[in-house]
Formats: structure tokens, C-alpha cells, sequence
């Protein structure tokens, strides 16, 4: 079999089925040898901030000098980058092994009325990779929920949930409730879960487990305080973590006060199983980074890919988008069909130009759909047939002091994303310090450490 065969056989499987439940991951796992049972698993759920915390956490634990499995969904480019071993993606001879191994018992599962879905064989591979390089610790981020994800066939040493909202409500429940709790379940049996949840979420998982609470605000009383301080730079914000007796300072690039709460589940993650020290957890939580959300690739002009497709997501993008001054705003749009892009471009301040391409994916909308929607954001409305095309032209036509937005889905992003990773182009890192560019909104960050100093000495 060769590769290109292994991989139109895994994407060939189907997306979502009726019947709910790990059962058949557990035996596509017990016929590849149970790996799982091989090595430590940290499950990560949640509605928002899932796959964020995941990096954080897997950065951290690399930096202690474990050996790190990473699995997180979607990958940016294709499949193969949501199976990591320290930061290489699943060889594809290996891929050929895996599916080569498994074929004759999936086609034992499909006789029997019981074809697994795509997410269930491309978990029970990544395991299988994880037990086949030998790590130390595997980072799942779930997929669906909790209770019947496809990684909970795993028996976690810890794991947190996010946060909590609205979502995949014909299968996980009609309210915020119903869903924490399906969403809780992926709790280990000694170890208290560790959550960034809030409100009546936060009170559904107290009901079914024991919790550790982070939070970025002292008025919710947390177990662990997470805030982001202000801006450390263009491409970095500064954030305090405070738990019980330990407390650590850092800088990140992943940016806003969501992403210090992020940081904060993955300390305490850390904290819990690996027993990681502050100095180590912060090195490791400035290192990380997350392509495609909120990605800097350029600060003269600024140039942000954010992969943000939904209404929330954008809400949060567009508090992101507050703290830079800059001229114009040049937006590079695409979003899928399904999407509510009309209610993520209310959130989004209005745009000097959008500039609009299709993304290579029959889901996505049309540029003609796209281009009467936006023309009521934006001063004007370029459209290409493609987003490298789009991306390059709103380049083109930026200041030094201008912002170049590219956002709507994953997909846009990863397209737009090759014309720095597939030439010689400098992407800006995260420790540039003295990077020039838009100026900063202070007023957009009102945290200050005033107002920790005596909690954080404690």
C-alpha cells in the first residue's frame, strides 16, 4: 500500500454516526495491542480554549524533558499534523503500517454494521504511534463532549475541561448544563478535574466531580488565578499564575485573557501529574506557540492569521484587534457555507478593503455570497479567486502602519499560511521584544500587577 492509498482510505470514513460510545475505538485499540495502556494520557475537553491549553501543556512537559504525544483536531495543513511526537508529525510510512494493521479488522467492524467514523480510526492510530515512539505522556484533545469521545477509551491520569457553551446541542444536550456534564466525564478517577468553566457549567461539574477551578477574575474565587497583565511586546502579553503557595510570572504569544486562563489549566496539569516546577512551567509556557490563531507573521505592517469561524470566536478576535492602533484594516475573508459569518463579521470592526478567495474545499461559501454580505463591512470589496491570491493583494495594497486581518475558518488560514511556510519568508517569534509596527491600545488591557502583588507573595 502506498501512502496516497492510506490516506484516501482514512478520509473516506464517515464524519459522525448514530451510535454513540467508545466501544469501537476500544476494539480497534485491543487489536493493535492495547497501546494506550503503554503510557500516561491527559485528556483535554472543552467548547473553546481545548486545543490552546493541549500546546501549552505539550510545550511544558517537552520543556521538563518528557517525551510528548499530541493529538488535536483539525490539523492546519492535513491529518498527519494532528498526531505529534515532539513536534513531528506522523511519518507517512508509518501511516501506511498503521492502516495496514488495522484494515482487516475495520472491515470486520463495516460487516458487522459498525464502521468506526474517521476521528475513532485516526485516535486508535495516533495511540498506536504514541506507543510505538515510546512517550512518556499523550495530550488528547477530545473531539465531541466527553463521555462518548472517542478518546475517552483511554483511562487518563488527568484532565480539564475548558470551558463550557452551546454546541453540538442534538447530541450533547439543549442546555449548558446538560453538556458540562457530558463534558465532565472525561474526569480521571483520583485526581480532582481541572476546569476553566464558569456559572451554572461550573456548578453541573461540581455536581458529578471534584474540581480545580482557574479562572482570570479574583471574584470567582479560583483555586488558581491566571491573568494576563498587559503587553509585553507587539507579540507577547505578560501573565501572573497564582495557586496555593506558588505563584509564577511569564510572557506568552498566545494572547488575550482567555489564553492566561489556558496557561493557567495547563499548569495546574503539570503541577498535578509530572510535578513540574515553576521555573521549568514558565520557560515552557513562553516557548509555545498555535499556529493559525492569532499567528503574527509580520509587524511592519501587522499581518495576523486567526482562524477564528464562529460568532464567539470572533467576538474574542475582535478584542485582540482593540489593542493595536493602526490605519487601515485590510481583511482577507473565506468561510464555510454552514457558518454563521454574517453574525462573525458584526463582530469585527468595519474593514478599509475586504479582499475575498475560495478556500480549496467544496464547504466553503462563494466569493459572489461572500462579496454581498461583506460589502456591508467593509469600504470596499476585492475578490479573488483564491486566498493566496486575496492574501497577496491585501499585502500589496497595505501601509507600514496598516493591519492585514486573515480570518474566517482554518482553511483560509492554512492556505493563506503557505506563503510563509512554503518559501523563504521570516516568520516574527515570539521574543521579539522590541518589534515595531501598530502601536499599542493600552487602554484595551486594564489589568495590572498592583493589583496581585500581595496575593502573588503569599
Amino acid at each position: 500500500m502506498e501512502y496516497h492509498e492510506a490516506a484516501s482510505y482514512l478520509t473516506s470514513f464517515q464524519q459522525r454516526r448514530p451510535k454513540l460510545g467508545t466501544e469501537t475505538t476500544a476494539r480497534m485499540l485491543s487489536t493493535l495491542g492495547d497501546p494506550q495502556f503503554d503510557f500516561d494520557c491527559v485528556q483535554i475537553a472543552g467548547s473553546n480554549g481545548k486545543g490552546s491549553t493541549a500546546r501549552l501543556l505539550e510545550s511544558v512537559l517537552r520543556q521538563a524533558g518528557l517525551r510528548v504525544g499530541l493529538f488535536i483536531s483539525p490539523g492546519l495543513n492535513d491529518f498527519r499534523e494532528q498526531v505529534r511526537v515532539d513536534g513531528h508529525a506522523v511519518p507517512k510510512h508509518q501511516v501506511v503500517q498503521y492502516v495496514q494493521q488495522l484494515h482487516p479488522f475495520i472491515d470486520q467492524l463495516s460487516e458487522e454494521g459498525n464502521e468506526p467514523t474517521y476521528f475513532e480510526v485516526l485516535t486508535a492510530i495516533a495511540l498506536r504511534h504514541f506507543g510505538e515512539m515510546d512517550v512518556d505522556v499523550a495530550i488528547l484533545e477530545v473531539g465531541i463532549g466527553g463521555q462518548h469521545d472517542a478518546t475517552s477509551a483511554v483511562d487518563p491520569v488527568a484532565s480539564a475541561v475548558t470551558s463550557v457553551s452551546l454546541e453540538h446541542t442534538e447530541l450533547l444536550g439543549e442546555t449548558v448544563e446538560e453538556i458540562a456534564r457530558d463534558k465532565s466525564q472525561v474526569a480521571p478517577e483520583d485526581t480532582p478535574l481541572v476546569t476553566g468553566a464558569d456559572g451554572a457549567a461550573l456548578e453541573a461539574i461540581h455536581e458529578e466531580t471534584d474540581t480545580v477551578t482557574v479562572a482570570s477574575e479574583p471574584t470567582d474565587d479560583p483555586d488558581v488565578l491566571a491573568v494576563e497583565i498587559g503587553m509585553h511586546s507587539t507579540v507577547e502579553n505578560e501573565v501572573w499564575i497564582i495557586g496555593p503557595n506558588w505563584s509564577l510570572q511569564t510572557n506568552l504569544s498566545l494572547l488575550g485573557p482567555h489564553q492566561a486562563v489556558n496557561a493557567g489549566i495547563a499548569t495546574t496539569l503539570a503541577r498535578q501529574f509530572a510535578s513540574v516546577d515553576v521555573d521549568t512551567i514558565a520557560e515552557g509556557l513562553h516557548a509555545a506557540t498555535w499556529p493559525g490563531r492569532f499567528e503574527i507573521m509580520s509587524t511592519e505592517p501587522m499581518i495576523v492569521l486567526d482562524g477564528a469561524h464562529n460568532p464567539s470566536s470572533a467576538a474574542v478576535l475582535s478584542k485582540l484587534l482593540n489593542r493595536y492602533n493602526y490605519d487601515d484594516l485590510h481583511l482577507v475573508f473565506a468561510a464555510m457555507a454552514d457558518k454563521e459569518y454574517g453574525q462573525m463579521l458584526e463582530e469585527l470592526p468595519v474593514a478599509e478593503t475586504a479582499y475575498i478567495g475560495r478556500p480549496n474545499t467544496e464547504r466553503a461559501e462563494t466569493t459572489d455570497a461572500l462579496a454581498g454580505t461583506l460589502s456591508q463591512y467593509a469600504n470596499a470589496v476585492d475578490v479573488s479567486s483564491a486566498v493566496p491570491e486575496a492574501t497577496e493583494r491585501a499585502i500589496e495594497a497595505s501601509e507600514s502602519d496598516d493591519f492585514v486581518l486573515v480570518t474566517g475558518s482554518l482553511h483560509t488560514v492554512s492556505e493563506a499560511r503557505k506563503r510563509w511556510t512554503s518559501a523563504s519568508t521570516p516568520i516574527v517569534r515570539s521574543d521579539e521584544s522590541n518589534a515595531s509596527g501598530p502601536a499599542f491600545n493600552t487602554s484595551a488591557v486594564t489589568n495590572t500587577p498592583m493589583e496581585l502583588t500581595d496575593e502573588a507573595d503569599q
